[in-house]
């Protein structure tokens, strides 16, 4: 197949992961592509309707990520509602970019849909609610002015392999199969699609049904106008699995992978299936007579991609480990903090983004290696952030160097993200 376009590096997967790669590679001058299979920015964040920009802080009054990270947070409440605590939100603590100054609900307290979030544990720390679809149109802009290649609806197939190198990926959109090519290419894919079927060794989890989507209602309606807020409009309704730990699923549905097509497409029924019975309870709730349960409590936006949080990572050169939690990695190339608790911080080391047996690739966000409890915190939207920043800085160093990712030595990536204002140690 013949190559239809060239690229310093590309980026498979338009999640805050490759947005926050694609950011970093065109502000180095790098030709970049963004490849992403559906129409939307920001994958889980905006097509999966999961609202929440998870912790820069570590819980105690100190921000431990920055970057692009940070810039991302600005981005997800410009065009839409979000809140921060002032400490945060006025840039005593945080480092409040003057895009944001148009943000007037920035400086107020932060409050949590209490349906959906302990709204205790939202009190200090610097993350936000956003409304997902806004956060998009903040992505559009971001992307539309750092001139990336951007590539929508076009799905990532099989990479091509030089040599035990990835050199680049075949893609289908509508003009039908074509092939690109990238000196350096990066898997933002969140199930490590590139890295798996380059032959890189990955492991596995399955996941029970669940569904997360917003409604709405007339009374919900008459709230938001007593309360003259246009985001109690709607609120957020679901059923199976409610968390990573797949507690609250009460189905007969096994665990299912999400990396099986037509496994997934029935985890997927399912997952609607309990909401459509949750649904039903609700609208009987609302209103004696059918007809008004369903014109008074309804759907307003469903997601667009199925809502597996963790389903395939690569066994990379190094792993964010669970037991070292608050210790000092050597190689570090930035910091995770823990949305569930205070002061849980890992320094995340740069083999992780390192996939073995293959070259020329870096791995980034949700499928990144990690192990047990530590990949519920790379998971999260700013650990993803984070190692599309690096990974972007990386693939500038590993191109300037005409060698691999997997060939530099870490202290110069270190050296790179320092250089970013990306803290590497506690």
């Amino acid at each position: 197949m013949d190559i239809a376009k060239r690229y310093d590096v590309l980026i498979l997967g338009g999640g805050v992961g490759g947005v926050a790669a694609a950011l970093q590679c065109t502000r180095l001058g790098l030709k970049t592509a963004l490849i992403e299979k559906t129409i939307l920015w920001g994958g889980l964040a905006t097509s999966g309707l999961v609202p929440i920009y998870m912790p820069l802080c570590d819980g105690k009054g100190r921000q431990v990520t920055g970057g692009i990270a940070e810039e991302l947070l600005w981005a997800s409440i410009k065009y839409g509602p979000g809140r921060l605590p002032r400490e945060w939100a006025d840039g005593s603590r945080g480092s409040r970019p003057s895009g944001a100054q148009g943000i007037s609900a920035a400086a107020e307290a932060a409050t949590a849909d209490e349906e959906l979030y302990d709204p205790g544990s939202f009190a200090k720390r610097f993350q936000t609610f956003f409304a997902p679809h806004a956060f998009a149109l903040g992505l559009d802009e971001l992307l539309e002015t750092c001139g990336a290649d951007l590539w929508l609806d076009t799905l990532a197939c099989l990479p091509i392999i030089e040599s035990n190198a990835v050199t680049g990926v075949e893609v289908e959109n509508k003009s039908g199969r074509i092939a690109l090519q990238g000196r350096c290419v990066i898997d933002a894919t969140g199930e490590a699609d590139i890295a798996f079927r380059s032959g890189a060794p990955c492991q596995e989890r399955g996941s029970y049904p669940s569904m997360l989507y917003q409604a709405t209602s007339l009374e919900l309606a008459r709230k938001a106008a007593d309360a003259g807020n246009a985001r109690k409009v709607v609120t957020w309704r679901g059923g199976g699995s409610s968390n990573e730990m797949d507690k609250g699923y009460d189905g007969s549905s096994p665990k299912t992978m999400g990396t099986d097509g037509k496994a997934l497409s029935a985890w997927i029924m399912e997952s609607r299936r309990i909401a459509r019975k949750h649904l039903q309870a609700d609208q009987a709730k609302a209103a004696t007579d059918a007809a008004l349960g369903r014109e008074n409590l309804y759907p307003a936006v469903l997601p667009t991609m199925h809502q597996i949080r963790m389903s395939r990572m690569i066994d990379g050169q190094e792993t964010v480990l669970t037991d070292r939690m608050n210790q000092r990695c050597d190689t570090s190339i930035g910091l995770i903090a823990d949305c569930r608790k205070s002061g849980a911080v890992w320094e995340v080391p740069y083999g992780a983004l390192l996939p073995r047996n293959v070259e020329n690739l870096l791995v980034v966000g949700r499928c990144a290696s990690a192990e047990g409890y530590a990949w519920q915190v790379t998971r999260l939207i700013q650990s993803c952030a984070l190692m599309g920043q690096v990974a972007g800085l990386a693939a500038q160093l590993a191109l300037a160097g005409r060698t691999s990712p997997s060939q530099l030595d870490a202290k110069d990536v270190q050296r790179a993200a320092e250089g970013c204002g990306i803290a590497l140690h506690l």
